[in-house]
């Protein structure tokens, strides 16, 4: 099956979710817009990405962490959300009422709440129902039209909420007192040093010259290449090469030297 949310806007859902990517799991125009093929295809297999479009070129629907099932039950989620495409923004519209953020109907696709329903009744047709769960616009949904031409269910590959809050904790152990100003103190008490020699020592080939070429290219405005680069031929690694240009910059008030070397 071929998706018909294009890689750009799945890459617009799932900035939303974190590291995570889609599955396709059932497509209306394949499998039926149908209630019966979308939980043959689609229950207890969560998260999804439910996806809607209709003939004025609107593609919207939701996102829930619930698995779907035919229980008649609603389902909690506080991370449930609809979503619409202007272009290519995304307009997200949060549940307003976890409780009832998804319903588990037999004879319908993916149904949101009492807001919105894709393949209701087991047609090719939108429900839509502003402000019951959900807050949208109609006309920023969906544009009124409420006629599919295609629904597709996405399962969402990855765990997003451990994710976020893997992301909200530092893989290493932070110290307050690294500070910026600490280091801008530490420069301070050397204040008296003119000049700084850099030593760079590595095999031909290794990219000192390079490493200084860049540097001196970054503090001087422009791209320069100073200190000769390339192979055994051509480098300067034979030889001890003091390259002074750093301090010919404006830029910064202490002088650089790096030397290239080879024991």
């Amino acid at each position: 099956m071929n998706p018909r949310l294009t890689r750009s806007q799945q890459k617009t859902i799932c900035s939303q979710l974190g590291n995570v990517k889609f599955q396709l799991l059932y497509k209306a125009s394949i499998h039926g817009f149908t209630g019966a093929a979308f939980h043959q295809r689609c229950d207890n297999l969560n998260p999804t990405v439910s996806v809607g479009y209709n003939a004025s070129g609107f593609v919207f629907g939701g996102y829930t962490k619930q698995p779907f099932n035919q229980s008649g039950q609603y389902g909690y989620d506080d991370q449930a959300f609809l979503f619409s495409f202007n272009g290519e923004k995304l307009l997200k519209y949060p549940v307003t009422n976890p409780q009832y953020a998804v319903k588990m109907i037999a004879n319908s696709g993916p149904y949101f709440g009492e807001s919105l329903v894709l393949v209701n009744g087991s047609q090719a047709v939108v429900y839509s129902n502003v402000g019951s769960y959900y807050n949208f616009s109609a006309a920023d949904m969906h544009g009124n039209d409420l006629k599919l031409t295609e629904c597709e269910v996405y399962q969402v590959e990855g765990d997003p909420h451990k994710y976020r809050e893997n992301m909200q904790t530092p893989h290493r152990k932070v110290f307050d007192t690294l500070q910026t100003q600490d280091f801008l103190a530490v420069r301070q008490q050397y204040h008296s040093v003119s000049q700084a020699r850099v030593l760079l020592i590595g095999p031909v080939g290794a990219g000192k010259s390079s490493f200084f070429n860049s540097i001196n290219s970054v503090f001087r405005g422009h791209v320069t290449n100073q200190a000769i680069a390339g192979s055994s031929a051509t480098s300067l690694t034979t030889q001890v090469s003091s390259c002074e240009g750093l301090k010919q910059s404006v830029h910064i008030s202490t002088s650089y030297q790096c030397n290239n070397v080879q024991f």
